[in-house]
């Protein structure tokens, strides 16, 4: 099912990074570091406890992709990797269940943003 006001429905072909039968990985359009990417699932569904096995074993198989890919692409230090579940923060992409992959570097600070939930002056 395809949402025609979300973002992650409505991704541009020429995004992909790579895909299979059940999921995208696309690069995340307010990117945390170089390299931020999100593995979404290609139905339109708003929770990790929504998707079926299936999506779930493909969404991890782009995700180890993704891992493999960012590490030959720019040589990172690590990974940080995550999901919002649900709505969580009023965002309208917080609808579709997507799970962030943002590449960590030495000397990088990681600034999360609201869309975590984290407010940079309280």
């Amino acid at each position: 099912m395809v949402e025609t006001n979300c973002p992650y429905c409505q991704f541009d072909e020429y995004d992909i990074i790579d895909k299979n039968d059940y999921g995208v990985i696309l690069p995340e359009q307010r990117p945390l570091s170089k390299g931020h990417s999100v593995i979404i699932p290609l139905r339109h569904v708003g929770s990790f406890f929504d998707v079926t096995d299936k999506e779930r074993k493909c969404l991890q198989s782009l995700l180890e992709l993704a891992r493999n890919e960012l590490k030959l692409r720019h040589q990172p230090e690590g990974f940080h990797i995550a999901f919002n579940d649900g709505k969580v923060f009023g965002d309208e992409a917080e609808t579709h269940f997507h799970i962030h992959i943002i590449p960590r570097y030495a000397g990088q600070t990681l600034k999360l943003d609201n869309r975590w939930g984290i407010l940079a002056n309280p």
